[in-house]
């Protein structure tokens, strides 16, 4: 029950958080709660795609550069899987600028952890 609480609070987050502090940079398209639950799946899938491949590239010590990097690294990829999910899916998500798109992956992160903190 829990995770679906979760993954409902990404969603709305995702709906009114992210163009709220982004200024309208980034935004679901006429977002209905479907789009966004279309649009949080499809970012996780790239999200994950992405980190396999920095993973090959590295050699395997992906974990150590996010370490050295204090998770400036993982912000960077999030913020390329919204870029990249906003290129794929242009008639469902709008991205202005790279730089909003790491403003939007900052407050998922942070609102992903409040999550957390309060639900489990």
């Amino acid at each position: 029950m829990e995770f679906l609480i979760s993954i409902a609070l990404q969603v709305l987050a995702l709906l009114i958080v992210v163009p709220a502090v982004t200024a309208g940079g980034v935004a679901v398209r006429q977002g209905g709660f479907f789009r966004g639950l279309l649009v949080l799946f499809c970012i996780g899938l790239t999200n994950m795609i992405l980190w396999f491949g920095l993973t090959l590239v590295t050699v395997g010590m992906t974990l150590v550069l996010q370490y050295l990097t204090f998770g400036l690294v993982g912000l960077l990829i999030n913020a390329l899987a919204f870029k990249l999910t906003a290129s794929a899916l242009n008639d469902v998500l709008y991205v202005r600028s790279y730089g909003s798109a790491f403003l939007a992956a900052v407050v998922m992160v942070l609102t992903n952890c409040a999550i957390r903190y309060f639900l489990f």
